[in-house]
């Protein structure tokens, strides 16, 4: 009886999963296959443009603390990917953003060379990292090399199981990662264009966001405070290394 039970319990966790399973598979071809057929055609486009004309694009990202300027890289090298032409379940469009020559610079403190670090592998920036210690072999400051190429990145997914696409955008935005999930009517054409318009660089967002004055003001003012403190740092480390 115990087998019998415990058998009759699996059939029916199959079952339920495969039903499940189909009900995915049907909400996929209904909703999300119309969707990803529509990106990829569209990108497939773009993309194709993009490698024929060759646009001068130059992009600009916050690698140099020590001198509080960005470094600028150039965009090209664009490339379309997708599991399946005709049932897209995974669509992937890069680029490549390139150094004109290896950049090479010192960051004087053991909390800003750590920090940088985690910037530049949050780029997935390819460098090299050398460490300066002290008479006690403790990290006192590091010199990094750039040294490029930085992947640029958009990823569409199709979700069954949450019944949305999800977006990936890679070092498009102020944030090296940011991650979307839309239903799948909002991923119209409009949508789309502005991907497009982000991916050549005329468009820094993907969803708007509005905030009150008061709040705007807050975040400003928090922003300073944060720029006045890293730069008093950076001044008394290098007043350290006259020193020494």
């Amino acid at each position: 009886d115990d087998l019998s039970s415990k058998v009759e319990k699996i059939r029916e966790e199959e079952a339920r999963k495969h039903a499940e399973l189909k009900e995915q598979e049907a909400y996929y071809e209904s909703a999300l296959k119309p969707v990803m057929l529509r990106a990829h055609n569209y990108f497939e486009e773009v993309v194709e443009s993009l490698n024929i004309i060759q646009p001068n694009i130059s992009v600009k990202y916050p690698l140099d603390p020590s001198k509080f300027k960005a470094v600028t890289l150039k965009q090209e090298d664009y490339f379309f990917r997708s599991d399946n032409s005709k049932h897209p379940r995974q669509i992937d469009i890069l680029a490549h953003c390139t150094l004109d020559r290896e950049k090479e610079f010192y960051v004087p403190t053991m909390d800003g060379a750590s920090n940088l670090s985690d910037l530049l592998n949050e780029y997935q920036f390819p460098h090299h990292r050398k460490n300066k210690l002290d008479q006690s072999y403790n990290v006192r400051g590091a010199t990094f090399i750039l040294e490029g190429p930085m992947k640029v990145h958009i990823r569409f997914t199709a979700n069954s199981a949450d019944k949305c696409i999800n977006i990936l955008l890679r070092n498009l935005e102020a944030q090296p990662t940011k991650r979307y999930q839309f239903e799948p009517e909002r991923v119209d054409d409009e949508l789309l264009e502005r991907l497009a318009n982000m991916l050549i660089r005329e468009e820094s967002k993907l969803v708007e966001v509005e905030l009150s004055d008061a709040l705007r003001r807050e975040l400003q003012h928090q922003i300073e405070a944060a720029k006045r403190e890293k730069a008093e740092d950076l001044a008394k480390a290098y007043e350290e290394i006259e020193v020494a």
